[in-house]
Protein backbone atom coordinates (compact mmCIF):
# COMPACT_ATOMS: atom_id res chain seq x y z
CA UNK A 1 0.00 0.00 0.00
CA UNK A 2 1.12 3.37 -0.59
CA UNK A 3 0.34 6.62 1.16
CA UNK A 4 0.73 9.74 -0.88
CA UNK A 5 -0.86 12.87 -2.13
CA UNK A 6 -3.95 12.58 -4.08
CA UNK A 7 -3.79 14.39 -8.12
CA UNK A 8 -6.11 15.17 -10.31
CA UNK A 9 -6.32 11.73 -11.69
CA UNK A 10 -7.48 10.44 -7.64
CA UNK A 11 -10.82 12.52 -7.85
CA UNK A 12 -13.08 10.16 -9.94
CA UNK A 13 -12.18 7.30 -7.16
CA UNK A 14 -12.27 9.39 -4.24
CA UNK A 15 -15.95 10.51 -4.84
CA UNK A 16 -16.83 7.30 -5.54
CA UNK A 17 -15.43 6.40 -2.04
CA UNK A 18 -17.23 9.46 -0.73
CA UNK A 19 -20.76 8.57 -2.25
CA UNK A 20 -20.68 5.32 -0.76
CA UNK A 21 -20.19 6.88 2.48
CA UNK A 22 -22.84 8.74 1.91
CA UNK A 23 -25.37 6.32 0.82
CA UNK A 24 -24.42 4.15 4.32
CA UNK A 25 -24.51 7.20 6.52
CA UNK A 26 -28.14 8.15 5.25
CA UNK A 27 -29.73 4.97 6.24
CA UNK A 28 -28.59 5.60 9.71
CA UNK A 29 -29.75 9.54 10.17
CA UNK A 30 -32.24 10.11 7.11
CA UNK A 31 -32.89 13.92 7.62
CA UNK A 32 -28.99 15.21 8.64
CA UNK A 33 -27.01 12.71 6.39
CA UNK A 34 -29.93 13.05 3.42
CA UNK A 35 -27.42 12.81 0.15
CA UNK A 36 -28.08 15.62 -2.23
CA UNK A 37 -28.71 14.77 -5.84
CA UNK A 38 -25.97 16.27 -7.20
CA UNK A 39 -23.53 15.55 -4.39
CA UNK A 40 -21.06 13.80 -7.00
CA UNK A 41 -21.12 16.97 -9.19
CA UNK A 42 -20.37 19.05 -6.21
CA UNK A 43 -17.31 16.74 -4.77
CA UNK A 44 -15.42 16.43 -7.86
CA UNK A 45 -15.55 20.03 -7.81
CA UNK A 46 -14.50 20.63 -4.12
CA UNK A 47 -12.22 17.88 -4.32
CA UNK A 48 -10.40 19.31 -7.09
CA UNK A 49 -10.33 22.73 -5.39
CA UNK A 50 -8.44 21.14 -2.52
CA UNK A 51 -5.76 19.80 -4.48
CA UNK A 52 -4.09 23.12 -4.33
CA UNK A 53 -5.52 24.55 -1.27
CA UNK A 54 -2.57 25.77 1.24
CA UNK A 55 -3.12 24.41 4.34
CA UNK A 56 -4.65 21.03 3.36
CA UNK A 57 -3.54 17.89 2.88
CA UNK A 58 -5.74 15.36 0.61
CA UNK A 59 -3.74 11.96 1.23
CA UNK A 60 -4.72 9.00 -0.82
CA UNK A 61 -4.16 5.29 0.14
CA UNK A 62 -3.45 2.67 -3.13
CA UNK A 63 -3.20 -0.25 -3.87
CA UNK A 64 -1.43 -1.03 -7.58
CA UNK A 65 -4.60 0.75 -9.71
CA UNK A 66 -6.72 1.16 -6.59
CA UNK A 67 -7.89 3.18 -4.51
CA UNK A 68 -8.28 1.83 -0.90
CA UNK A 69 -9.15 5.29 1.42
CA UNK A 70 -8.23 8.78 1.47
CA UNK A 71 -8.79 11.76 3.60
CA UNK A 72 -8.61 15.45 3.87
CA UNK A 73 -7.03 17.08 6.54
CA UNK A 74 -7.70 21.29 6.57
CA UNK A 75 -6.49 24.04 8.78
CA UNK A 76 -9.39 24.75 10.82
CA UNK A 77 -9.46 28.03 13.00
CA UNK A 78 -10.11 27.87 16.79
CA UNK A 79 -13.24 29.35 18.47
CA UNK A 80 -11.87 33.10 20.06
CA UNK A 81 -12.55 31.18 23.20
CA UNK A 82 -10.08 28.91 22.97
CA UNK A 83 -6.48 28.31 22.65
CA UNK A 84 -5.02 25.00 21.89
CA UNK A 85 -1.54 26.59 21.46
CA UNK A 86 -1.05 26.11 17.87
CA UNK A 87 -3.46 24.98 15.16
CA UNK A 88 -6.35 22.54 14.86
CA UNK A 89 -6.62 20.09 11.70
CA UNK A 90 -9.84 18.96 10.98
CA UNK A 91 -10.39 15.78 9.18
CA UNK A 92 -13.55 15.71 7.76
CA UNK A 93 -13.63 13.75 4.71
CA UNK A 94 -12.18 10.50 5.53
CA UNK A 95 -13.01 6.87 4.10
CA UNK A 96 -12.37 3.43 2.89
CA UNK A 97 -13.26 0.98 0.42
CA UNK A 98 -14.87 -1.31 3.08
CA UNK A 99 -15.11 -1.50 6.93
CA UNK A 100 -12.67 -3.88 7.63
CA UNK A 101 -9.87 -1.49 6.18
CA UNK A 102 -10.20 0.81 9.03
CA UNK A 103 -7.87 -0.54 11.12
CA UNK A 104 -5.51 -0.66 8.29
CA UNK A 105 -5.93 1.88 5.55
CA UNK A 106 -7.68 4.06 8.57
CA UNK A 107 -4.95 4.12 10.86
CA UNK A 108 -2.19 4.34 8.03
CA UNK A 109 -3.67 7.65 6.99
CA UNK A 110 -4.06 8.88 9.79
CA UNK A 111 -0.90 8.27 11.44
CA UNK A 112 0.95 9.62 8.56
CA UNK A 113 -1.06 12.98 8.15
CA UNK A 114 -0.92 13.09 12.08
CA UNK A 115 2.88 13.39 11.10
CA UNK A 116 2.43 16.09 8.38
CA UNK A 117 0.30 18.16 10.17
CA UNK A 118 2.43 18.07 13.00
CA UNK A 119 5.53 19.14 11.41
CA UNK A 120 3.37 22.07 9.91
CA UNK A 121 2.28 23.54 13.61
CA UNK A 122 -0.67 21.29 14.33
CA UNK A 123 -1.52 20.79 17.75
CA UNK A 124 -4.28 18.46 17.60
CA UNK A 125 -6.69 16.91 15.21
CA UNK A 126 -10.55 16.79 15.15
CA UNK A 127 -11.83 13.77 13.26
CA UNK A 128 -15.48 13.94 12.44
CA UNK A 129 -17.27 10.25 12.47
CA UNK A 130 -20.79 9.49 12.60
CA UNK A 131 -22.60 7.87 15.31
CA UNK A 132 -23.02 4.12 13.73
CA UNK A 133 -20.11 4.00 12.50
CA UNK A 134 -18.54 1.17 14.64
CA UNK A 135 -15.56 0.62 12.28
CA UNK A 136 -14.06 3.97 11.87
CA UNK A 137 -14.37 4.64 15.28
CA UNK A 138 -12.58 1.76 16.92
CA UNK A 139 -9.71 2.91 14.80
CA UNK A 140 -10.24 6.15 16.52
CA UNK A 141 -9.90 4.76 19.82
CA UNK A 142 -7.21 2.42 19.13
CA UNK A 143 -5.39 5.67 17.48
CA UNK A 144 -5.55 7.48 20.84
CA UNK A 145 -8.15 9.66 19.80
CA UNK A 146 -11.01 10.87 22.45
CA UNK A 147 -14.45 12.16 21.80
CA UNK A 148 -14.60 15.77 22.72
CA UNK A 149 -18.26 16.65 21.58
CA UNK A 150 -21.30 14.77 19.95
CA UNK A 151 -23.75 16.54 18.33
CA UNK A 152 -27.63 15.51 18.59
CA UNK A 153 -30.00 15.93 16.12
CA UNK A 154 -33.89 15.67 16.01
CA UNK A 155 -36.33 16.05 12.82
CA UNK A 156 -39.06 19.01 13.17
CA UNK A 157 -41.88 18.07 11.62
Amino acid sequence: MDIRRAIASDIEAATGLVELDRRQRQKHQPLFWRKAAKSAAATREFFGKLLAEPGTFFLVAVEGSQMLGFLVARKFPSPPVYDPGGDTYLIDDFCVLEPRHWLTVGEALLSHVSTLVHEHGAVQIVVICPDRDLAKAEMLRRSDLTIASNWWTKPLK
